[in-house]
């Protein structure tokens, strides 16, 4: 018979490992579930555009979502490279739909941001612009409240000093108040959706080589509204936070439900007079 300290101790371990792993997922979704059969080789970042000796052919990722009643659906969308270059990541019903919402599409589309010679001058873009929607069955946009706390996470090619995550509003780049997750990956909070992208302050410089070959230009639909918990001039929690909060959570609710299950099989056996 196994000792009921070793049982115990065996279950929160295995709840501390379910928990990293499920934060993890939270943190940075995978479009498909991963293979844990040796070490993650970190692929190079891909480009709409590529630069002379880069590799091109960056792809985008979409989902159809169905509701139940009014209420928003989880939303985790993740391009397919590893790890993901873009991400979106939205709580069950922390979404603003419109009245009429039936289902929700949501879409990640890379395009060139050498197009946008407007807003390149107001930034340089460090990789791809990510095109984010999610609209209704009829195209109405959905929004987040600033306490939602909906994240979009980029990884950029490459590390910069002074580096963060911004949006296109109104033809120009806005800086959001942004966390760097790894390497050179960044999140912020945002409050709608649109064109974003890894900036660094400075004029961006047309790419050397390569055509393009996205669905369209980032001037075509800047972002329809200002930042509003992820922007620059926002007093809301910084991503890195939320992200270590969701952690937390994750480990208490799943090593909760370890204990419980623990002591309803103990109170089970005194019932039936064994041990």
């Amino acid at each position: 018979m196994v000792p009921r300290r070793v049982r115990r101790t065996g279950l929160a371990a295995c709840a501390l490992g379910l928990g990293i792993a499920a934060a993890a997922q939270l943190a940075a979704p995978l479009a498909t579930p991963p293979l844990y059969d040796g070490v993650v080789v970190v692929q190079p970042y891909v480009f709409v555009n590529p630069p002379a000796g880069k590799p091109g052919g960056a792809k985008g990722a979409s989902a159809h979502l169905a509701l139940s009643g009014s209420k928003s659906p989880l939303v985790a969308l993740a391009t397919p490279e590893q790890p993901p270059q873009a991400q979106v990541v939205a709580g069950d019903g922390t979404l603003v739909l419109p009245a009429t919402a039936t289902a929700l599409d949501v879409s990640i589309t890379p395009l060139d941001p050498s197009v946008d010679t407007a807003a390149a001058s107001t930034a340089r873009v460090l990789g791809n612009i990510y095109r984010f929607a999610v609209v209704d069955q009829a195209g109405d946009a959905a929004t987040a409240p600033a306490s939602a706390l909906v994240t979009v996470v980029l990884r950029a090619p490459e590390d910069a000093p002074g580096a963060t995550l911004g949006q296109l509003v109104d033809g120009a780049w806005q800086p959001l108040k942004s966390e760097p997750m790894f390497g050179s990956t960044y999140v912020a909070v945002v409050t709608s959706f649109g064109d974003f992208a890894v900036i660094v302050p400075g004029a961006s410089t047309p790419p050397s080589g390569g055509s393009s070959s996205q669905a369209g230009s980032p001037a075509a639909q800047p972002a329809a509204t200002t930042p509003g918990a992820g922007g620059s001039e926002s007093g809301g929690p910084p991503a890195a936070v939320v992200i270590g909060a969701i952690v937390v959570l994750v480990l208490l609710v799943i090593g909760a439900a370890s204990l419980l299950r623990a002591r309803r099989g103990r109170d089970a056996r005194r019932r039936g007079g064994g041990w």
